[in-house]
């Protein structure tokens, strides 16, 4: 268990901490002030300890460094060591032969210093940099969090036994130490818990030992949770340890295992919040290979280990409401992007979001920034065309967001930018980011960084009508009213409660209805409609004449303004018998119905845009975003505080929510006869993505008691800015009492809450991570029980191109950033400081890697013998392959 403590029992604790949890084994080591340590003292006892003036690796902010002060990243193999070192020991010179400079040399209480010297000196023959880490078979050390033991371990291990070998002169510049091999606190995965506090004291304390000991190389620490939780590292934790260690001479490394490492969008969100904390970061193993619940892909690691380099702005802000900057980027020759899309990835410092209390008084906070990035395009002529624009409230906090942007099919006139009045989509020729301030807080400061800025091909819509042209209807017909086109909209002003518009004559042969179009309807409904009972269906005709009808939802028509009526229709499918495959089109179109008339102002029909939805390729991309199975613990569920009425607990592998009756509540009321059971740190899984369909599956059990009780249970989701939005409610009816059930919630992609469902007065924040999920119950009278829970999984659906970009702008070089050129400026910005307000920077820090295993790995096996070269699939991949140890391995200087 996890001990948490209110703010003033911590302070307390940091006063006497052997009273409140501590570990009297730390003795003097202990801090009094977390950021600014005491000294380290001198060592009082006679041991060995190493050449004052020796020199060693070091490290600087993101990178280690060779004793020449050169940058190198590990690219090596972990040798279970400890294993069998008599055998494993012929198994170094064949890993320096694969081309790796570096080899993970796992050792534990029964290595013999003569065997870790051994090892050592065959290493440093073959040039290798040797990662020496302390393990053992998981009853103290490994994915354990026993503090005692780990002290016990330094000071018998590496401070005793193997001290005599770990001071030489020789390994000095050659070596790192791997304090423990994933020890910590399991299952937190939340950087905002307390619950890493006695793991970075300790480590805190050891840092000192070991330089009070006089070693001044590099010392690694594993993350928590079997060294898979890299957010022991976060929230001024990592600055923490490196204010503790009088070298600041540290590597923070994590295990890529499990499901907080298995997609690359994981990978580069972990290393950008590990990049934050100033200190080097190393994947000290990885498996793959199919292995685990969660299997990650090593090949992803390892590409995404080599680092990727993205633009970066930093704009001196001039506190003008109306800042803003676009930065330009040119192609070689024009393009067509008619129908085509763009795609570009942002990352803002997160005091651009501006957090605010949804309430006064309230303690939730979410995201109001103003703050605004846009992508726009120019074309042959220097017309300008904004695309579309993302608020800061809009993107998610410390992670890349990926925005994308369709090419208009009908422009509007304020999508035009700097006077143009017209846009070529057939000859564009650049392409550009803009910035603009929005009359953001004065506090909304930092670098804004921009990577992977694609544009897509365009499939035209196979069908368009624009009504540009006084009197040319383009083939549309209008019954129940009064219809001309002027002023560049399709009119209809009703005579009849009902009104059609139809696609008649020649233009209709352009369409095959006979198979499924989507159609857009951009139409303004006046507000003098509000009242009216409206009815809206599409509608098609064959030359079979037979009527074939399906209904639309009105709701889409917001009576006094401009909107989207989307709909996907196959007429061949419609009425009560199929068409012949020869069927031809001879009628299509849509009915507005149940209209109170007369009426003053006219229906207006801006555009019809008809496309085919197998035109453009996609494809639909389904991951487990999140999954509790409480097999160690809670994993961060809890009583959500909503009232007094459960206690929450972690019993024979499931969560226990015991349930208080209402005449023992403190309300002691009936009415206060509802709860919730919360992941509690859910804003800190930002896998979670309401980007595309969502579903939601566990196992629920519910104790008899509780049968035709009124019990309810819902399944909800609080959005980011604090929206409720119960997804699933369990049929109490149909559950199995005292048994457990499947139960299963979906969300389609267009499920989502909007301004259209009453009670919502803004769409449901599907950008931004959640900020509560959970479960409801309401109506628990005067009975108790424990209702359990387990296998909690989110599974996350989302509909992407499956085109290949024709242009793709990446910033890998200084140069492709140097070539942006300051397009305008607004406000109180100039273009001599905004050309200095850009630079190269990082998207992906590089990182250094040591795979598992070299032999004895089962599955996570490279080779299949461990005096050879003789590799496995795996292991032919992780040395030959792609991004591997033969491509991207170079030598270290030791001397």
């Amino acid at each position: 268990m996890n001990n948490k403590f209110l703010p003033w029992v911590v302070m307390a604790c940091a006063l006497t901490l052997s009273a409140c949890g501590g570990d009297a084994m730390l003795g003097d080591d202990t801090d009094t002030d977390m950021m600014y340590p005491d000294a380290g003292m001198d060592d009082p006892t006679d041991r060995p300890r190493p050449p004052e003036n020796e020199p060693t690796m070091t490290t600087n902010e993101h990178f280690l460094l060779d004793v020449s002060g050169s940058p190198v990243q590990l690219r090596g193999v972990t040798l279970n060591y400890f294993q069998d070192p008599a055998e494993m020991v012929n198994a170094i010179e064949p890993i320096a032969s694969t081309g790796a400079n570096a080899v993970r040399l796992l050792v534990s209480a029964s290595t013999a210093a003569a065997e870790l010297e051994g090892a050592l000196s065959i290493a440093a023959e073959n040039n290798l940099v040797t990662v020496v880490s302390l393990t053992d078979d998981g009853s103290a050390l490994k994915c354990q969090e026993n503090t005692d033991a780990l002290i016990n371990a330094v000071d018998s291990l590496w401070l005793d036994q193997w001290l005599e070998v770990l001071v030489q002169d020789r390994f000095q510049g050659r070596i790192i130490l791997n304090i423990a091999d994933g020890w910590g606190p399991a299952n937190i995965f939340n950087a905002s818990s307390l619950g890493y506090q006695d793991y970075v004291d300790t480590y805190k304390a050891l840092i000192r030992r070991f330089r009070n000991a006089g070693f001044k190389l590099p010392l690694m620490i594993d993350g928590a949770n079997c060294g898979q939780d890299f957010n022991a590292f976060l929230q001024g934790r990592g600055e923490e340890l490196l204010a503790a260690d009088s070298e600041s001479n540290l590597i923070f490394s994590a295990e890529g295992d499990g499901q907080r490492w298995d997609s690359a969008d994981k990978i580069i969100s972990a290393n950008t919040l590990l990049a934050a904390e100033g200190v080097p970061f190393v994947m000290n193993a990885f498996a793959g290979s199919g292995v685990g619940d969660f299997p990650v892909n090593h090949n992803e690691i390892m590409a995404q280990a080599v680092g990727d380099v993205a633009f970066v702005v930093d704009t001196p802000w001039t506190g003008d409401v109306d800042d803003g900057v676009g930065y330009l980027n040119a192609f070689g020759e024009p393009l067509d992007l008619t129908g085509g899309a763009t795609s570009l990835d942002v990352f803002m410092d997160r005091r651009y979001l501006e957090f605010m209390r949804v309430n006064p008084g309230s303690s939730n906070y979410a995201p109001t920034g103003t703050t605004g990035v846009s992508l726009y395009l120019m074309d042959a002529n220097g017309n300008r065309l904004r695309l579309g624009t993302a608020a800061a409230r809009e993107l998610r906090e410390n992670t890349w967001n990926k925005l994308r942007f369709d090419v208009p099919v009908e422009i509007e006139p304020d999508q035009l930018m700097a006077g143009s009045t017209e846009f070529d989509r057939t000859a564009v020729t650049h392409v550009g980011v803009e910035i603009m301030a929005n009359d953001k807080a004065e506090a909304a400061q930092g670098e804004i960084k921009f990577d992977n800025l694609d544009l897509f091909p365009g499939v035209p819509p196979m069908y368009t009508a624009e009504f540009n042209t006084a009197g040319d209807a383009e083939g549309w017909e209008v019954m129940g009213a009064d219809s001309s086109v002027v002023d560049g909209n399709l009119q209809a002003l009703s005579t009849d409660a009902q009104i059609s518009v139809e696609l008649v004559g020649s233009n209709i042969s352009l369409i095959d209805f006979r198979t499924p179009v989507n159609v857009t309807i951009t139409m303004f409904l006046p507000e003098e409609y509000a009242g009216d009972g409206l009815w809206m269906q599409a509608y098609g005709q064959l030359d079979d004449w037979a009527w074939r009808a399906m209904n639309l939802s009105a709701s889409q028509l917001v009576p006094g303004q401009w909107s989207e009526l989307k709909y996907t229709i196959n007429v061949s499918e419609l009425g009560d018998s199929p068409p012949s495959d020869e069927a031809n089109p001879a009628k299509f179109g849509f009915q507005v119905g149940g209209i109170i008339t007369p009426k003053p102002e006219p229906i207006l029909i801006d555009s019809i845009v008809i496309e085919d939805p197998a035109a453009r390729p996609t494809k639909i991309v389904t991951e487990t975003q999140y999954k509790a199975t409480f097999s160690d613990g809670l994993n961060g569920f809890q009583d959500a505080g909503w009232d007094d009425g459960s206690n929450v607990s972690h019993g024979d592998g499931v969560l226990v929510a015991s349930i208080v009756p209402a005449s023992e509540r403190l309300s002691n009321e009936v009415e206060f006869s509802s709860g919730a059971i919360a992941k509690g740190d859910v804003n800190a899984v930002q896998e979670i993505n309401f980007g595309g369909a969502l579903t939601v599956k566990a196992r629920l059990f519910v104790p008899g008691v509780f049968a035709d009780t009124g019990l309810e249970l819902d399944v909800y989701f609080q959005s980011g800015s604090w929206q409720h939005f119960v997804i699933g409610q369990v049929n109490m009816d149909e559950l199995n009492y005292d048994e457990w059930n499947d139960i299963e919630f979906e969300v389609a992609d267009d499920g989502y809450p909007t301004t259209d469902d009453d009670g919502w007065d803004e769409d449901f924040a599907r950008t931004l991570s959640p900020q509560a999920f959970g479960f409801q119950y309401r109506n628990i009278s005067d009975i108790s029980g424990e209702i359990m829970l387990d296998d909690v999984e989110i599974i996350g659906d989302a509909i992407v191109d499956d085109l290949q970009p024709i242009y793709q702008q990446g910033f890998d070089s200084p140069g492709s950033v140097q070539d942006l050129t300051v397009d305008f400026t607004t406000g109180g910005l100039n273009e001599g400081d905004m050309l200095v307000a850009k630079s190269s920077g990082w998207h992906v820090v590089p990182f250094g890697w040591m795979a598992s295993t070299w032999f004895g790995g089962e599955a996570l096996s490279l080779s299949e013998q461990p005096d050879e070269v003789v590799l496995t699939e795996r292991g032919e991949q992780i040395i030959n392959g792609p991004d591997g140890i033969a491509e991207t391995s170079e030598a270290v200087l030791f001397e």
